[in-house]
């Protein structure tokens, strides 16, 4: 704790005889403070203290110099006490005096001035109330070694004689007086000791250098120096001897002129100290008093420590005093504090509170006195004298009338202060009396007691914090505060010296902590106090003035007056106290009166700082005042977060300091502990701070409580109490700041505004936000008692939500009575509007709760409650319909603020015969005044379905809403079938909407929502309702558009006209409304309607017509899905429906055919199989003729063909060219495609026909038909969902279909949403479910309608037209390898003999009859077209020879007698026996051609051409025709003989067998 005016100091006692101090302190003073100092304690770690300030004061011998013949001696009597510029003379209260930072101080001419003279004290028997030097110094001039013989050895002797007691056993008083002493030798230049060095030998610490070599001759080896005399003198001659002598010579230049001796010795070689030498001699000198100082003080803590502890163990022998053991035990804490050890001294003075508690309490439980610890005064002197005071001007006030008032007014800008007023401002000063010797004469109260015992602690926390000012500082931080608190502004005075040092904020903030808990225990003692002087002062007996309070009202009023200064000056000192750079305020946000003016002419700053600014540079505000009806800015910290309070100069938040919000939060708690006594005061001069208004609106009705207005006078006493009650006075208030807030209403205001505006900043920093809103609800309660309504409007607007989000509703529903009232005196209608809604809704909140006590209470079987409102609210709802009526925009308001619940019936209402459902609501209205609802609207949603549209019902008519159970029925006539739940509800009253929910996201109800209740709502078509269905066309002819049909059935509904919309819902779907058609059915219907919409006329009831619509597909789907919006007019009103179909246009079969050319016919197989996973019934087969080409099959079918997904079926048809056909080269086009017709039935349609037909008989029960258009479609999903193919098949082969598949079907989930009946009030859901697990229970097959071929059948099934185009084939070629000669006897099959040629010829017949395409005419240049062809077989079967490949030319355009069959001769060898199959022949184009050009004849280049677009198929009648081949030996002879040459058997002849020509066998 490095501070210039800290009080860690000693002193240090020296005696100057000779006067060389003034030489000595320029090189010392700047070396002080001692710095790391290192203690050893004696029952602790190490301790360190980090600086120690010495106070160097003269010994009382100074006022008898001894005389000398020197002429630097004779000065002495000139020479001025020099101190330590960090030595200022400091207290014990807690305050310092700021350095001025100037150099060594002199002192007067005359030494023995009464006030710069140390006088010997007369030692005290009881250590620790005198300050005694914990070293003595005695500086020594010697010039020479003479003058040392024959002068100064004697003077030092006799100076230490005198100083050290004999050699005996030192005594417990010496050991708390111990010191060290030390003998600084001083050499001064010019003399003979300036020659000498340090020491004579070589080993000496001063020996370094030339000089000291050269030295060493001169001297000679025996000779001593001055220093090595007086060590060998003074030092001991032990080992562990201390070194009590320093040397310090002085430059020649820090001499005076005439301070310097005239004549120099001449001695050669004289000795010359280096700066180096000199600075290590210095360092030794600030060593050793270092450690001669800690021995002192390690001598003196030792005894303090012995006796306390001796003293300790007395406590319980009669005559032992706690104020003597108090005085022995604070002398030990002051030694700690005078070296620095502050944290011990705080240890040692709370060990001293805690000790005079016990004492205090042990007097109260026994109520004895001297014999347990010693006795203290019963009361104080000082407060008996005030109480006096004050108590007679009262009664001088109450006895005259006409008093005149003597009193000078008070000055606030008043810079003096005198010595009463001081010590009334600063209540905690250590030096305001003389305490420690009133302790210690056992002549102090417990308040005295108590208040030094506090200012102590006070005082050494402030220095641990290093937050020590003066009380010159501390007194203009008060006048700051009182023209800041009176005024609103204050203009802080900069501190006489500015310090870097940074505080501990930590250690403020426990000040401000104990200081809270000070003032609650000093008031109570206070109390005792005063009143304990007044009985004193009475004569009468104690039985007499027990009750005190009843008896003199005037005593009672003076006392809380004292109670009250004081505690209000003793916060406003620790607030001084603790104000700090490093807490960073946020400026103020009130606004001074208009009214005040500065001295200098202006007008005052609009904010008020703290007496310390924040760390970083004081910033001024530019802004202008801001009017008293203005809104003030909020702190930051609405209505949750923190405010940003980074100064504006970009430098770092300094809130992440430690210790910061600690501290703010204290200082706050100050400030309001401040507030509460004004209010107190304020009170009992009838001024209220508007929270008994607030007390009238929060309505305490309980069974033992009433109303009591705190600013009125109470009723309960009697008149005669009432005449004898002293009027308000401020007697006994001495604070200059309370007292001038007291003297007007005014004032009194200001201050309590100041007061709580700077708390509210506080715990701003402090971050509490409970606070900061409570702070400001004290502010807003205030405007509004003041009449300020626009200030009171503001912080009602930033506090109110506080309290409501926080669930106080008991404390934010007055608030927002008040905060109401403002804005309707302000006129400010949509905020009036705004906050009476929240009025309302807080009212019915607090309703809301008393019904919910009440049912619990009706549960417990207790009535104990309380049934009337908190606030009334019954006239703001009918004001609040008035004026929204003008409002030009809708004020949305949350239904669950005026309703405590909604429940919707779970039972759709539907109305017989027409078509439309309805809801109803049943609603909790809380308010007490009727509301009047203009019209009710509630909004259903889609749970997830495909429909993604919200549906709107509204009410018929207006409503009246009573408080209590209500209920509301809504209508729509738009239907759309699905699941639904309702997701918003309106209700308009004028320009006032209550909505549920407030958000525009829909989101379905949560099950444990208490306010809002909706179950599922399951809406559906009846069945003689309109219904709108979609179907895919029975007939399809793949060469044109494919049509949807839309069945449109009105049912019970009388159609005078209506409008289909159609979209479609599936992607790359269009569809052609333009050329709808009615398939069948009466309806008219409009050709000139808009894209996408359908108009119609009139249908009555029970007609149904089909309107066909074409569509196209950009990209083949299976599925398509269309949205469907019809709306039609009857005479009952406009009706709406909506539906999203999806239909499956996927083709349910597949055709593959096989064309197989022949010369002059085309055989085409049709295969015929399904697509799906169920079989087809196909039912006809026709391949119809066109104009090129006819047809022929076999016979017609007589039955219905069965084709399953892997049992295909096959069609063959032989297709010839018609004899009327053109010439190819004819301009006139005909059709040469052919059509195939195809009518089959798919069985997934018998089978859900079937189950269709079942239920429709099971549902024509009355009560059940209104739900078969519920039924039937979940009925036929769940069984393609669960139908396999193998039931399908089995269903195909056996003509029925199981209901086995619904078995685990749970139907009451299909059905949940119904409702319930009303006959017996079961689920419909329930109901539904157990009819169909009936029904498939009774009915386990369903037998498929039987099919037959005829013409009704053929009219209802399903058919597909299939163009079928011929191939166009530019050349079909006939092949046939012909053998010239065939073997005799073996029939048609040819034999020939292996590995023998045989000679055949490959005959190649052409024709272009199915060419139905002229052939382009830039596929060549010539009249011919170029073939070839490639006679092959297996390399392993035959050798192939002759003309094997070859090309040959056929002519474009044939004439009727042209050549179209060539032969080509080959060789064919069978390398194998067996049945070989015949080589094949293939035939293709020529990709190029020989061509001659013009003037080219003969030349190869450019003569080949490329043809392309030439098709052709070749006929090989061989396919299929074998040629046996046999062995070409007749007979073999073989030797089986085994004595051959080989071993073995071998061939010993063979014959061949005879072949014709052309290698055919003959026989």
């Amino acid at each position: 704790m490095e501070h210039p005016s800290s009080s860690s100091k000693v002193t240090v006692e020296y005696f100057d005889p000779h006067g060389v101090y003034q030489l000595l302190s320029p090189g010392l003073l700047p070396r002080l403070p001692l710095r790391n100092l290192h203690w050893e304690s004696h029952a602790g770690p190490l301790r360190s203290i980090s600086s120690l300030y010495i106070d160097l004061v003269p010994s009382a011998q100074a006022n008898n110099p001894l005389s000398s013949t020197d002429l630097a001696s004779a000065s002495t009597s000139s020479l001025s006490r020099v101190k330590s510029e960090d030595s200022a003379t400091s207290g014990d209260d807690g305050f310092r005096i700021q350095p001025l930072g100037q150099g060594a101080v002199e002192r007067p001419e005359s030494v023995s001035g009464p006030s710069k003279t140390v006088v010997k004290e007369r030692r005290h028997q009881i250590p620790g109330l005198r300050q005694t030097p914990y070293l003595k110094v005695l500086f020594v001039r010697c010039d020479d070694s003479e003058t040392y013989k024959t002068q100064t050895r004697k003077e030092v002797r006799d100076w230490i004689k005198e100083q050290i007691p004999p050699a005996t056993k030192s005594s417990a008083q010496e050991n708390h007086d111990a010191f060290e002493w030390l003998i600084i030798h001083v050499i001064v230049p010019n003399t003979a000791a300036a020659t000498q060095p340090r020491t004579g030998g070589k080993s000496s610490e001063g020996s370094t250098g030339s000089s000291s070599d050269k030295s060493g001759t001169r001297w000679g080896k025996g000779s001593s120096t001055i220093l090595e005399k007086l060590r060998a003198d003074f030092n001991g001659s032990s080992r562990s001897a201390v070194d009590r002598v320093a040397q310090i010579r002085i430059g020649i230049n820090d001499v005076p002129y005439e301070m310097l001796p005239r004549v120099i010795p001449a001695i050669p070689g004289s000795y010359s100290e280096t700066p180096q030498e000199n600075e290590n001699a210095w360092l030794d000198l600030v060593s050793k008093f270092k450690s001669l100082i800690l021995s002192s003080f390690d001598m003196r803590v030792g005894q303090y420590e012995e006796d306390i502890r001796e003293k300790d163990a007395q406590r319980s022998l009669p005559g032992w005093n706690f104020c003597t053991f108090f005085v022995l035990k604070e002398g030990l804490a002051r030694g700690f504090e005078s070296v620095g050890l502050v944290e011990d001294a705080l240890v040692g003075y709370d060990e001293l509170a805690v000790g005079l508690d016990a004492i205090i309490r042990e007097q109260s439980a026994t109520g004895s006195g001297a014999e347990h610890g010693g006795s203290f005064l019963p009361y104080t002197e000082d407060l008996e004298r005030q109480a006096e005071n004050a108590r007679s001007a009262i009664s001088k006030d109450m006895g005259s009338d006409d008093v005149v008032e003597t009193d000078d007014p008070i000055d606030l800008q008043s810079t003096s202060l005198s010595p009463e007023n001081v010590a009334n401002e600063i209540p905690l000063n250590a030096t305001k009396k003389r305490y420690r010797e009133l302790i210690l004469s056992n002549d102090i109260s417990i308040f005295d007691f108590r208040c030094y015992l506090f200012a102590r602690q006070l005082s050494l926390l402030l220095r641990i914090a290093n937050a020590w000012s003066s009380q010159e500082e501390l007194l203009a931080k008060l006048k700051e505060q009182r023209e800041s608190s009176l005024q609103g502004v204050a203009a802080r005075l900069p501190a006489t010296q500015p310090t870097e040092d940074v505080e501990n904020l930590a250690v403020l903030g426990e000040v401000c902590r104990r200081t809270m808990d000070f003032v609650a225990s000093i008031a109570r003692v206070m109390r005792d106090d005063m009143w304990s002087s007044w009985r004193h002062s009475q004569q009468n007996s104690d039985s007499q003035v027990n009750d005190t309070t009843s008896q003199d009202p005037a005593m009672v009023q003076v006392v809380d007056n004292i109670i009250a200064s004081f505690t209000f000056a003793i916060t406003q000192q620790i607030l001084a106290q603790t104000s700090t750079k490093s807490l960073p305020i946020p400026p103020s946000t009130l606004a001074p009166p208009s009214s005040k003016i500065g001295l200098d002419g202006q007008e005052p700053k609009a904010a008020i700082p703290e007496p310390k600014t924040m760390m970083h540079p004081a910033r001024s505000s530019s802004l202008a005042l801001r009017s008293r009806s203005r809104e003030p800015p909020s702190p930051g910290l609405f209505p949750g977060g923190r405010r940003n309070s980074v100064p504006e100069q970009g430098a770092a938040s300094p809130f992440l300091k430690s210790g910061l919000e600690e501290l703010a939060a204290h200082r706050a708690e100050l400030y309001l502990l401040s507030r509460n006594v004004l209010e107190q005061l304020g009170k009992k001069h009838g001024w209220g701070v508007g929270w008994a208004e607030m007390a009238q609106w929060q309505g305490a009705t309980g069974d033992e409580m009433e109303d009591v207005d705190l600013d009125k006078p109470s009723t309960i006493d009697s008149e005669a109490d009432a005449t004898s009650k002293p009027p308000p006075s401020v007697q006994g208030i001495d604070s200059k700041l309370l007292r001038t807030a007291l003297d007007n209403q005014e004032d009194f205001y200001r201050l309590y505004e100041t007061l709580t505006d700077k708390a509210l900043r506080h715990y701003t920093v402090a971050n509490h936000v409970q606070s900061v809103q409570s702070s400001m609800a004290d502010l807003a309660v205030l405007k509004f008692h003041v009449t300020d309504f626009a200030a009171a409007a503001s912080y009602f607007f930033r506090m109110t939500p506080f309290y409501g989000e926080g669930g106080w509703a008991e404390v934010e529903l007055p608030m927002l009575v008040m905060y109401a009232k403002c804005l309707k005196e302000l006129q400010r209608q949509e905020d009036y509007v705004r906050v009476v809604l929240k009025l309302l809704s807080r009212a019915a909140m607090m309703e809301k709760e008393r019904l919910q006590r009440q049912s619990a209470f009706r549960i417990c079987g207790s009535r104990h409650f309380s049934d009337e409102a908190v606030v009334s609210t019954s006239s703001y709802l009918p004001e609040l319909m008035q004026i929204t009526k003008n409002l030009q925009h809708e004020v949305l308001v949350p239904l669950q603020n005026f309703f405590c619940k909604v429940e919707v019936d779970e039972t759709v209402q539907y109305r017989s015969g027409i078509d439309g459902f309805g809801l109803q609501l049943r609603l909790q209205y809380l308010l007490a005044d009727d509301l009047s609802i203009r019209k009710g609207r509630v909004k259903i949603t889609p749970m997830g379905g495909d429909t993604n549209r919200d549906l709107w019902l509204e009410t018929t008519g207006p409503l009246v809403f009573k408080n209590g159970k209500v209920q509301m029925s809504v209508q729509s006539n738009v239907l759309v079938p699905g699941a639904y739940h309702v997701s918003h509800i309106v209700l308009q009253a004028n320009n006032i909407a209550l909505q549920y929910p407030t958000s525009s996201t829909v989101s379905p109800p949560k099950k444990d929502d208490g306010f809002f209740k909706c179950p599922k709502l399951l809406i559906y078509q009846r069945s003689d309702s309109f219904d709108v269905r979609l179907y895919a066309s029975k007939s399809m002819h793949l060469d044109r558009n494919r049509f949807l049909e839309i069945e449109l059935s009105s049912g019970w509904n009388n159609v005078s006209s209506g409008e289909l919309h159609i979209r479609a819902a599936t992607a790359g779907l269009r569809l052609q409304t333009s050329d709808t058609k009615v398939v069948s059915g009466s309806l008219e219907v409009s050709q000139r309607s808009e894209a996408g919409v359908i108009k119609f006329g009139i249908m009555e009831s029970g007609a149904t017509a089909r309107i066909g619509i074409p569509f196209n597909l950009e990209h083949e789907v299976n599925d398509l899905s269309i949205k469907l919006e019809i709306s039609y007019t009857t005479e009952k009103g406009i009706f709406f429906s909506a539906t999203t179909p999806t239909i499956s246009i996927m083709l349910p079969l597949g055709v593959n055919v096989q064309d197989v050319f022949k010369h002059k016919a085309l055989f085409s197989k049709f295969t015929i199989s399904s697509a799906t996973p169920g079989p087809l019934r196909l039912l006809s087969s026709r391949l119809e003729k066109s104009e090129i080409f006819e047809a022929h099959g076999g016979l017609a079918l007589s039955k219905p063909v069965v084709v399953f997904p892997r049992q295909p079926a096959s069609m063959l048809y032989k297709i010839t060219k018609s004899l009327a056909t053109p010439r190819p080269h004819s301009k006139q086009k005909q059709k040469s495609s052919l059509s195939l017709i195809l009518h089959y039935i798919c069985l997934e349609e018998e089978v859900e026909d079937a189950v269709t037909d079942s239920l429709r008989q099971l549902f024509e029960e009355e009560s059940l038909r209104p739900y078969t258009r519920l039924v039937l479609p979940v009925v036929i999903s769940e069984l393609r969902a669960r139908i396999s193919p193998y039931d399908f098949e089995r269903a195909a082969i056996l003509n029925e279909v199981s209901t086995s598949v619904f078995s685990s079907v749970k139907w009451r989930d299909h059905f949940s949403g119904l409702g319930r009946t009303g006959q017996h009030n079961e689920e419909v859901a329930s109901i539904l479910s157990k009819i169909l697990e009936t029904w498939q229970q009774e009915t386990p097959r369903i037998p498929l309608v039987p099919i037959y071929i005829n013409d009704e059948t053929i009219s209802r099934s399903r058919s597909i037209i299939i163009p079928v185009d011929v191939p166009s084939v530019a050349v079909v070629h006939t092949a046939d390898l012909k053998l010239l000669e065939k073997s005799a006897g073996l029939g048609n099959n040819v034999v020939v003999a292996a590995n023998q040629p045989i000679t055949g010829s490959l005959c190649i017949k052409w024709t272009r009859m199915w060419d139905t395409e002229q052939l382009d005419q830039s596929a060549t240049e010539n009249d011919f077209l170029e073939f070839f062809y490639e006679l092959s077989g297996a390399p392993d079967t035959w050798l192939i020879g002759g003309k094997r490949k070859g090309h040959f030319r056929i002519p474009k355009d044939p004439g009727p007698n042209g050549v179209q069959k060539h032969s080509f001769p080959v060789v064919l060898i069978p390398l194998r026996e067996g049945f070989l199959p015949f080589p094949t022949v293939e035939i293709k184009p020529a990709p190029f051609v020989k061509a001659h050009k013009p003037g080219y004849a003969g030349s190869e280049e450019d003569t080949r051409i490329k043809q392309t677009n030439i098709t052709c198929e070749t006929d090989f009648k061989n396919a299929g025709e074998t040629i046996r081949v046999i062995s070409n030996s007749r007979s073999t002879t073989v030797s089986l003989d085994a004595s051959g040459p080989q071993g073995g058997a071998w061939l010993l002849e063979s014959e061949r067998r005879n072949t014709g020509s052309g290698g055919i066998v003959l026989g």
